[in-house]
């Protein structure tokens, strides 16, 4: 009996860690333009794509509908070795990550070791289970010291409610229409005359 629950146990080892390798393996790197806006603004989204439940890429694409709402010009890229660390010609860069085992996901944190993210607005869009505030102070600390200055995050989750206003509505229907509201409130904040403009 020991050596079967012994063996369960190293069978359950084993599959975790070919799951962390596969979720968190680099992929290829993808830039896209999602849409020409109206307005003098560029964004640029940065993301590591979901292998398991595609939270993340759905979370940037909420968050592009919500910049080009307002006009905002969107480009989407991967985070990948070949992601150029100096983004240039954007007002906006925004970067989304995977929560695994309570931290960003480990493309997102390779690439902020080498980005250089000054001069320009820096959110963050951090997509998990529920259980997300260890990986938002990581994600925030991340920015600062790829040189964003103030950076503004946000938790989106799958399981825990996203707003306890809805509580029969989807975690993630919720969670990709907050997405999408703080794509709008990002964009307000690009426009000439708002005060919150770098």
């Amino acid at each position: 009996m020991k050596r079967l629950a012994l063996g369960l146990l190293l069978l359950l080892g084993v599959a975790w860690c070919v799951l962390s390798v596969v979720v968190e393996r680099e992929g290829q790197y993808v830039f896209e333009t999602l849409g020409v806006g109206t307005s003098h603004a560029r964004a640029l989204i940065l993301y590591h794509p979901s292998r398991d439940a595609g939270f993340s890429d759905d979370l940037s694409l909420a968050f592009a509908q919500g910049l080009q709402a307002q006009g905002v010009a969107v480009d989407r890229a991967t985070l990948t070795s070949d992601t150029p660390a100096d983004p240039q010609g954007y007002s906006l860069v925004a970067v989304v990550t995977n929560t695994y085992y309570w931290t960003p996901d480990l493309p997102t944190l390779h690439y902020l070791e080498r980005a250089h993210l000054t001069q320009v607005r820096v959110v963050g869009l951090i997509g998990g289970a529920g259980s997300t505030g260890r990986a938002q102070r990581v994600l925030e600390t991340a920015l600062r010291q790829a040189g964003a200055t103030a950076p503004q995050t946000r938790p989106f989750w799958l399981w825990r409610p996203n707003d306890e206003a809805r509580p029969h509505a989807s975690n993630r229907d919720v969670a990709l229409d907050l997405a999408k509201q703080f794509g709008l409130e990002s964009a307000k904040a690009l426009l000439p005359g708002d005060a919150s403009q770098p």
